[in-house]
């Protein structure tokens, strides 16, 4: 077992590398995305043009399957993209959140920062005049 980064993203960043450098490990009912226009019948090539390979080849319980297979994989890639697009607001909540959070506690130092000089000025005020008073 190949050592792998810590982030969380590795694992997937990695399958879909793999799946992006072979094209039959995303689509498995094709060997690759050309085989269709290099051979429409499959294994009865474009020379045996007989009705009995043409008809194996669009046999309904084979269509079937395959729409069905197919579908499974269109709610995978749904469930998938969903969860990215949920990831994704989630993260822009985070930056949203941190951005405000760090306004307010700029929005509060400089409050803290104001009250401290009206303090010292009002502790100043009174010292003066505590001073008139004592003269």
């Amino acid at each position: 077992m190949k050592d792998t980064p810590h982030e969380p993203w590795a694992a997937w960043a990695e399958q879909m590398q793999k799946w992006m450098t072979n094209p039959a490990a995303v689509n498995p009912f094709a060997a690759s995305p050309m085989s269709m226009f290099t051979n429409p019948f499959g294994a009865a090539g474009a020379s045996s043009m007989d009705a009995e390979s043409i008809m194996k080849s669009i046999d309904p319980q084979t269509l079937d399957r395959r729409i069905t297979d197919m579908r499974a994989v269109e709610s995978w890639l749904k469930l998938s993209l969903t969860t990215l697009d949920m990831s994704i607001k989630t993260m822009e909540m985070q930056r949203d959140a941190y951005a405000s959070f760090a306004k307010m506690r700029e929005a509060a130092g400089a409050n803290v920062e104001a009250m401290s000089q009206s303090v010292k000025r009002s502790a100043k005020r009174a010292s003066r005049a505590t001073t008139k008073t004592r003269r």
